[in-house]
Parts: C-alpha cells; structure tokens; sequence
C-alpha cells in the first residue's frame, strides 16, 4: 500500500474511532447515572471505558509508527547498499564500495579528506534529535536549502485597499515596501569519538550511538547561537539584534518593554506582561509564545497579580505539554540570560517566533573518521551548514529588566 493509501486509511479511522468514542462515552454516562450504587455494573463500565482508551493509545502509536524513517528493508538495494557501507566505514574505516556509492550519487566533498555523506536514512534520524532537542527550532520556522543561502522577498506594510462608489474616483494606494534578505548557512562540526573496542562491539547500533552523539553537541551550539550569536561565522541570534522602546522603535531592531527594575519585576508586576503582549500585533497572537530563562520562569511562577493570586502561570495538564503563562505557550532555554536582581537582562520574550526567525538547513552531512588525532579513541569530525537570521521585527517583543 502507498504512504498516501496509508495516510488517508489512518486519518479516517482516527474520524471514525472519535465518533465512536463519543457516542460510547454519551451511553456510558447515561449508564452510570441509572446503575447507581451497582458494584458489578460499575466494574463492567470501568473496563469498558478502560478498553476505549487503550484503542485510542494503539491508534495513535501507528500513526507515530507510519511518520518515522523507512527502515533499511524498505529502502531501495542501493540506498540500503550505501547505508551498509558507511555503517562499516563507521566501525572499520576507508570502504571502498562506499566511496564508489558516493562518486555515483555525484555528491561534494567525499573520501578520505573530505568525509562521506551521511545516508539519508540515518541523516533523518539524526535530524530527528536535533528537532525535538533544540527548543528554538521547535518554536521558529526552518527551512532547508541545496545551496549556500536562503533568499527571501518579505513586504513591511500590507498593500493599501479602500472602498470606492461604482463611478467615484479612485485615489491611488500606496505600494508596500519589500526587502530583500539572504541568511548565508555557516559551517558547523561535533568531533564525537569512540574506541574501537566500543566499535568492534556487535551489540552497539551504530546508528544510534553517532545520531545521538552528533546531535546533543550540534543541537547544544547552534541553539545557543540562534538565540545570542553574533552572526559571525554563525547564524545571528535574536538578541543580537538592537532593541527600542515603542516611540524608538525602527525596522531591524525588536521593540522592548521595560520591567521598571534590574533584574527582576518592578512595582508594574503583571502588567508588564500585558503590556509586552499588548506590544504584539493581533495578527501574530495566533502560534505565539513565551520562551525565558530558568530563573525567569522561577520568578514568573511566584509572581501574584493585584488579587494576591497566582493564575497568570498555569502548570502543564498532561504529560509532554507546556506550561502556559497568560493562555500562550512557555518555552524554556537555559541560553536565554539569567534573571539576577540588580542586573540588567532580557530574559524574557514572547511573539510568534515562526513569523519572527528563519532557520536554514543545507542539506547533507559529512563524517570524516579519525583514528589517528586521538589514539586510542577514533574521531569522526562531523560538519553541517545552519544559518538563521530574523526576517520579522514586528512579530517578537521582549522584556527588558531594568528600571
């Protein structure tokens, strides 16, 4: 069956299984308020209700099972021959099908000095844990290009429109005013190693061990450098970027709102949340979120409105959400600055960061492996090319503590 077959037969019994739920969970209800006190009767509906749930968790888990990576036996022969190439170059070094995989498929920088492309397979796994490790690219948008730069065409302003009378005259609109922006990828590498004993080991998937590796360093770096790079030889973070109050405010710089004291909440206390959220523009309120530090988050938590209550932060209701703070969305990054009292930071901000920051991928990752720099460990010098810049200065504000 075709992924598309699978796709559709899936989407129409998750419909399916949620009428059902509903009808079952309307009857079930209707059941229990006539069985009263009846233990018997009572028990059946438990294990009735409890079998409808786990449905529903078996349905979700082959939905999870039908978005991962093709395994290796679905592959085609010649992607699952190179595959199998580079896992043994991976545990015993220069392979030279692999090297005859790599010249066909005409790919840049292959052999012994420029390092092997990593099998798509594997380079979506790694992808993977790079996606759900980075919290800036869970919440911005990413994009992934072929060449050395993403080229975009973005409009500040809306085109102007009006309302005109059949025969009246129509005076002219203004045109909007369009920018032209280019985010360069820039090269970045992890240098993962390993003895060959742990190599030679039959037991160790290969496959696992280099994704997870590669990814908890490259994902440590570059969310580090979206967030607070200087765009040199690196992607430019978003506090790099100018900040202006309102009335200063200018295209290229994010607006800021003051808390009204060094490094923490001023005598303002919620309302500089609703200001800052006030700040945003209706039409990015949709998909926006709040994204701080762990001492922000800490201070936000016991942070009480005019009523002597806590309501403005609501603590996640189920496992794997976020929490939310004024109905939108908490993220958490230890590379956002810390909030410390009496010194000045922004550890806070809050927008729709898919609107607001880019990220651009290149595609292909390249190992190198190195048994020599490091003996008795063997090296594998991993580069990928990342860029990121803001495109939408409107579409993030931030909160700057200081009085």
């Amino acid at each position: 069956m075709h992924d598309y077959d699978i796709a559709t037969t899936l989407d129409d019994l998750g419909r399916t299984f949620q009428e059902f739920k509903s009808t079952q969970q309307e009857r079930l209800e209707n059941l229990e308020k006539k069985t009263g006190e009846d233990p018997l009767l009572v028990q059946k509906l438990d294990r009735m209700s409890t079998a409808i749930d786990q449905a529903e968790v078996r349905l979700k888990q082959l939905e999870v099972a039908r978005l991962r990576p093709q395994s290796m036996m679905s592959e085609n022969p010649e992607m699952r021959g190179h595959k199998s190439a580079f896992l043994n170059y991976v545990r015993q070094g220069v392979d030279q099908d692999l090297h005859a995989y790599e010249v066909k498929a005409l790919s840049s920088q292959t052999g012994k000095e420029g390092g092997f492309l990593i099998p798509s397979g594997l380079s979506d796994t790694l992808q993977a844990v790079l996606d759900s490790t980075s919290v800036m690219r869970q919440i911005a948008n990413v994009r992934e290009i072929a060449n050395d730069a993403l080229e975009l065409l973005f409009d500040k302003d809306m085109a102007d429109a009006g309302w005109a009378l059949e025969t009246a005259a129509r005076d002219e609109t203004k045109t909007p005013e369009f920018i032209k922006i280019k985010i360069p990828v820039h090269e970045m590498y992890a240098r993962p190693r390993a003895t060959q004993k742990l190599l030679d080991d039959a037991t160790l998937n290969i496959e696992e061990w280099l994704s997870e590796k590669i990814a908890q360093k490259m994902a440590a770096m570059e969310n580090t450098a979206f967030i607070s790079g200087d765009g040199s030889g690196k992607p430019k973070g978003i506090l790099a970027y100018d900040t202006a109050l309102k009335g200063d405010w200018a295209w290229g710089k994010f607006e800021h709102v003051l808390s009204g004291k060094d490094g923490a909440f001023g005598d303002q206390g919620v309302d500089t949340l609703y200001d800052v959220m006030q700040a945003l523009k209706p039409q990015y309120i949709p998909g926006a979120c709040w994204l701080m530090s762990r001492s922000a988050q800490a201070s936000l938590r016991k942070l009480r409105d005019a009523n002597d209550n806590r309501h403005v932060w609501q603590p996640a209701l189920v496992e794997g959400a976020n929490p939310t703070l004024l109905g939108s969305p908490v993220y958490v990054s230890d590379d956002m600055p810390a909030l410390v009292g009496g010194t000045e930071s922004i550890s806070l901000a809050f927008g729709n960061f898919k609107e607001a920051y880019q990220i651009v991928d290149r595609q292909g990752i390249h190992v190198l492996r190195d048994p020599y720099s490091s003996k008795p460990y063997v090296e594998f010098y991993t580069t990928r090319r990342v860029g990121g810049e803001a495109v939408n200065f409107e579409a993030l504000k931030l909160i700057k503590f200081k009085a």
